[in-house]
């Protein structure tokens, strides 16, 4: 047998399976280690294994689709195969520690304390209890045989902090009103209540801080779960309207679905009753955990137990028994990046539901190992998406895939902001219970010096600061710089400049309209509708000098329609012509044209990395590969064809971008 351990490094062993079948792609414990059956060999060395479970971790069929992504990429294969192995499985032996002398009263009171905590739970790991109790003590209990040292096998602590609200979110404003850090904390609240769960991760990855997290929690305003329930309650804000009748006509061609998430949602349920009218299975995926909760809220309640959910809001008892029972027929799979792997049983389709965080490391698009995975099953493929991607059309153009165009319902109106204003007086007197704000940029505004003349900008990357006012610091969304609210420069004092999403929850308070119903966010996540979403400030889009800063604008705009009921207002200083032409129907031919003439993907690749510039030399031995310098940091991009990425694109990640992107 071929066996991948961690790493990606491929052992040769020679040993019996236990099973009937094939011993492909199921897990094995080996020399301390975990590893998975990912082929046959001719030869190999005696070892002994144990296969601790009698189902397989994953398929022939997923592995394939992991070769043909590794071959996109230039990648090793099993390396990237254990990227996607979630931590529940990747098991380790460890050293444990167990009471060994029964009674132990008669001890002194520390040792009694330390083997009082030891028994009451059976078997703990060595390093936490030496960790707790201190290593020399520890050390000297085993010496004299009072604890024994057991070795045995142990999944690594994967237990998911989820963090929600645990008061009213107008509770929560008028505790905070006039303490530190006010608007950052009530964004961080905001966050909570849209989500209604995120975990650590989840929160770092939006740029929220520790520090707040850990003052709302110490103030009894958020709250930690460590498990969530299964079984959901009917979602009463549920947009499901029975026999809608977007029932997809079975197509050989993959086929996307564009138009409101409303509209998705109902395309989704009806696909999901024709696979189980079948007696089939359908595979979700969704790498966008709002996204995923908000399908969870709509599908639970409706097909019961059918739906099987894995992702990290189950504890990891619930989610390793999720992973089997997902291979069941019939069963109603919605996962994201932690179910890549499930060998799923006689599928219906894949479907793709929305692009958000679709891509790993920045350049690795899991879009890629989806589609691959459909066509091993040989089953159907559905891409469900509020806006169309350039990619994506060029496709439809070419009569490779297949368009059910299912439209929009809200309205759009233009709003002309004048540029010394945050909110035009339209947008407040239109705005309602139940309103969405999107501001693209976080933090309060960009940083001014009076003195110098000009933004700040980050001393390591370059790019323009954001101020964060309450915290009275400065910071980088690009390479995560930080530091005090004063000039780069000459070190003087700044002051605000233009705004952000702090700022506007500023604005909306001032004007007495912040209250429970009115949300704020960064971005138009598909998490939820609203009666109207306000697109407060989305310009800065394009004054980014990016090869699709367009096309974002298009998408953010869409995506902002999409979770709409009634009307999307989209509030700009620039001419109400220019905001139009994002809005036209053939957009998206346009800007097709533009990239075909520019020689710009879709019709190439390009590979863009940003290290410090001491890279430079090093980044010579890579032809054609140009630079920019700004500040501490060297921007290096290439234009490459599908056969020069493979070549290239290892080269470059061998370098250790600090950040990597692949168009």
């Amino acid at each position: 047998m071929k066996i991948a351990i961690p790493g990606g490094r491929i052992l040769k062993v020679r040993a019996s399976f236990p099973y009937e079948g094939s011993p492909i792609g199921y897990r094995v414990l080996i020399n301390g280690r975990t590893g998975v059956v990912v082929g046959l060999a001719e030869d190999g060395k005696e070892e002994p294994l144990l296969f601790p479970e009698k189902l397989p971790l994953t398929d022939p069929k997923n592995l394939e689709a992991i070769k043909d992504l590794a071959l996109i990429y230039g990648l090793p294969t099993w390396q990237l195969m254990w990227e996607f192995i979630p931590s529940h499985w990747n098991w380790t032996k460890e050293n444990f520690l167990e009471v060994s002398l029964y009674p132990f009263q008669a001890l002194d009171q520390k040792t009694r304390q330390i083997l009082s905590w030891v028994a009451d739970r059976k078997l703990v790991k060595e390093d936490l209890v030496k960790k707790r109790f201190g290593s020399e003590l520890i050390n000297m209990l085993i010496k004299k045989g009072l604890l024994r040292v057991k070795k045995d096998w142990s999944a690594p602590n994967v237990e998911v902090e989820l963090f929600k609200l645990n008061v009213p979110f107008e509770v929560a404003i008028s505790k905070l009103r006039k303490t530190k850090r006010y608007a950052e904390r009530i964004r961080l609240l905001a966050y909570l209540r849209e989500r209604l769960y995120a975990s650590r991760e989840e929160l770092r990855e939006e740029g929220f801080s520790s520090k707040d997290l850990r003052a709302l929690l110490s103030s009894g305003l958020i709250k930690v779960e460590k498990e969530l329930m299964q079984n959901f309650t009917i979602n009463p804000k549920s947009e499901l309207r029975m026999g809608a009748g977007f029932l997809l006509k079975k197509l050989e061609k993959p086929t996307v679905v564009v138009g409101s998430l409303t509209k998705l949602t109902e395309s989704l349920f009806q696909l999901v009753e024709e696979a189980l009218r079948e007696g089939k299975s359908l595979a979700i995926f969704s790498f966008y955990n709002p996204t995923l909760n908000y399908l969870l809220r709509e599908l639970k309640p409706l097909f019961g137990d059918r739906v099987v959910s894995l992702s990290s809001f189950e504890s990891p008892k619930q989610f390793i028994k999720n992973w089997f029972l997902a291979q069941e027929k019939g069963r109603i799979v919605l996962t994201g990046r932690m179910g890549l792997l499930v060998p799923f049983k006689d599928l219906h389709s894949v479907v793709l539901f929305d692009d958000y965080y679709t891509k790993m490391n920045g350049y690795i698009d899991l879009r890629n190992f989806v589609f691959q995975l459909y066509k091993y099953y040989g089953c159907q493929f559905f891409y469900y998406t509020c806006a169309l991607s350039v990619e994506t059309y060029q496709r439809v153009k070419g009569g490779q895939w297949e368009m059910e165009t299912l439209g929009y319902s809200a309205e759009v109106k233009f709003l002309n902001r004048k540029p010394e204003e945050i909110l035009s007086q339209e947008l407040l007197s239109e705005l309602e219970d139940d309103s969405l704000l999107l501001v693209r940029k976080t933090g309060y505004s960009y940083a001014y010096c009076p003195k110098c003349g000009f933004l700040v900008d980050c001393p390591r990357c370059g790019t323009f600061l954001t101020l964060s006012k309450n915290a009275h610091t400065l910071y980088c969304t690009r390479c995560n710089w930080r530091g005090p609210a004063e000039c780069t420069h000459c070190g003087g004092s700044v002051i605000h400049y233009g705004f952000g999403i702090e700022r506007v929850m500023e604005e909306i308070e001032r004007s007495g309209l912040l209250r429970e119903n009115i949300h704020f966010d960064t971005k138009p996540s598909l998490s939820g509708v609203y009666k109207k979403v306000f697109l407060v400030h989305g310009d800065n889009i394009l004054s980014v000098p990016s090869i699709n800063a367009e096309e974002e604008f298009w998408k953010y705009i869409h995506r902002a329609r999409a979770i709409a009921k009634e009307r999307l207002y989209i509030q700009s200083f620039l001419d109400k012509e220019i905001i139009e032409n994002y809005l036209r129907e053939d957009f998206l031919e346009a800007e097709l044209e533009r990239r075909k003439e520019e020689n710009l993907p879709p019709f190439s690749k390009l590979i863009l990395a940003v290290f410090t510039k001491d890279r430079t030399k090093a980044l010579e031995s890579i032809p054609n590969i140009k630079t920019r310098i700004y500040g501490n940091i060297l921007e290096a991009f290439v234009k490459v064809n599908h056969k020069q990425l493979r070549e290239i694109l290892p080269k470059v990640i061998a370098l250790k971008p600090i950040k990597l992107e692949v168009w």
